[in-house]
């Protein structure tokens, strides 16, 4: 279902959707199709949108996650390849994942059955009111999720 997707046409026609225009945060969509181009950003896609995993650290511990699918994707089309991402991550060497949760986004919470848990208070910034996920290798291994997606490979 997922696939590493580096051509910058399929995420700049995703981030172009009109129900995303809110969440690029004043970016536009053919600069997010130029991220996934590069060497320090790890593109998985599915059908209608994806993951951006960038590398937060020189030695490749710690990635950034960034979530971006259309309407058609929200749901179990997300749920389902971020299960796959985030179990494809930990190959990739990375042990720590953060993300961002924007307050006026409530659809840019990451799921706790995957082991995400909250490391701040909301904190004004550019960007609006953010607040920091993190999510480990062995807090995604106990996870719900984690638990399900080993059952289905089984």
């Amino acid at each position: 279902m997922i696939r590493i997707e580096r051509d910058p046409a399929f995420w700049t026609t995703v981030a172009g959707h009109p129900a995303l225009s809110g969440a690029l945060m004043g970016i536009s969509p053919q600069v997010v199709g130029a991220i996934a181009e590069r060497a320090d950003v790890l593109p998985v896609a599915a059908q209608h949108g994806g993951f951006l995993f960038a590398r937060s650290d020189p030695l490749g511990f710690v990635a950034e996650l960034h979530t971006l699918f259309t309407p058609e994707g929200w749901g179990r089309e997300a749920l389902v390849a971020g299960m796959e991402a985030i179990g494809l991550i930990w190959l990739s060497g990375f042990v720590l994942v953060t993300t961002f949760e924007v307050e006026a986004n409530p659809k840019s919470r990451p799921p706790r059955t995957f082991g995400f848990i909250i490391a701040g208070d909301w904190r004004e910034t550019p960007f609006g009111n953010l607040r920091l996920w993190t999510l480990s290798r062995a807090a995604w291994e106990a996870s719900p999720a984690a638990q399900r997606r080993n059952a289905k490979c089984l």
